[in-house]
């Protein structure tokens, strides 16, 4: 599968972006809300929604796990939650491989 360059760089620019999609592929097929997520992640929910959807000129829609198709939105009985995509979990996959590869020169 082919991993766009712009989306390892946009993950690479955030940390708590990071965080959000390591914590999504662990509970992965498992939906969560953004709450949640935020109390996993130690972050303010104004900051993981940035993250996930975009808000305002703080963080960019473009950039956010969202719109990169990492992260999807399911909204059951009125509530929406988040959930890893296919293409998340390759993307994950090749970060932590990357992070292994460089942690042995740190």
């Amino acid at each position: 599968m082919f991993i766009d360059p712009f989306v390892i760089r946009s993950i690479n620019r955030s940390e708590l972006r990071k965080r959000i999609l390591f914590y999504l592929d662990e509970i992965y097929p498992t939906p969560t809300y953004l709450s949640e997520i935020a109390r996993v992640v130690k972050s303010d929910p104004s900051n993981v929604k940035g993250a996930l959807i975009g808000l305002g000129n703080r963080y960019n829609g473009h950039s956010s796990l969202v719109s990169l198709g990492l992260v999807e939105v399911v909204i059951e009985k009125g509530f929406k939650y988040y959930r890893l995509t296919e293409y998340g979990k390759q993307v994950v996959k090749l970060l932590k491989s990357y992070h292994s590869y460089y942690s042995r020169y740190t």
